[in-house]
């Protein structure tokens, strides 16, 4: 039974991601993106999990892909913190933090991690799995992940989101796709233009990606 329902998931999640390509797509050609920075970008242990990051690269430069462990993959890889990115402000066109922003902490850390996206980005993608949906996107649980006591002892999250709370994450301007009721909900940023700058991507001498 659990191995049926855990293909069951990954079959909702493949058509799940690839509807967030396609917004994402949008996006991009919306505003003019020619590069992009990935946050977080760890392999993980099935092949959906880079549909969204591989339908970008189709149509941008992955100037960098970001995480906190060490996941050397198919574009140049920057070890690095959510919270506190190596790059100069607006260093791209765009960054991607896809199911991301659940991992990072509490409430004022995830604050901080959607700061530095606007700071390092002229446009950004925010994405994350609905807290009230009844399946557990990370552990395919049913339920359970509605109880406090069981997203405790559970290293894969430390705060799940509701739309209100997601919401209440980003700045004035951002745009959540998505329902109360929605599996996923994904949050689009555009800067105003006077406010952002045309530099090229640069890593601190201190955080230079290992290859």
């Amino acid at each position: 039974m659990r191995r049926i329902m855990r293909t069951a998931v990954l079959a909702f999640s493949k058509r799940n991601r690839q509807k967030k390509a396609r917004l994402i797509l949008k996006f991009m050609a919306d505003n003019g993106v020619h590069n992009a920075i990935f946050v977080g970008c760890s392999p993980g242990g099935n092949a959906n999990e880079r549909i969204v990051e591989r339908a970008v690269a189709d149509h941008a430069d992955v100037l960098a892909a970001c995480d906190i462990l060490s996941a050397p993959g198919a574009w140049r890889f920057v070890l690095a913190d959510g919270r506190a990115l190596p790059f100069r402000d607006g260093a791209t066109d765009l960054v991607v933090a896809n199911a991301v922003i659940e991992h990072v902490g509490q409430a004022d850390e995830q604050r901080t991690f959607v700061r530095e996206q606007t700071r390092v980005a002229r446009n950004w993608v925010i994405t994350t799995p609905n807290r009230w949906f009844p399946v557990e996107s990370h552990t395919s649980a049913i339920f359970r992940h509605w109880s406090t006591a069981w997203r405790d002892r559970h290293a894969e999250f430390t705060r799940l989101l509701s739309l209100r709370e997601f919401s209440d994450l980003l700045p004035a301007g951002a745009v959540v796709h998505g329902r109360p009721w929605s599996a996923t909900f994904t949050a689009f940023y555009r800067a105003p233009r006077a406010a952002t700058t045309e530099q090229p991507v640069r890593l601190r001498a201190a955080q230079q990606d290992r290859e």
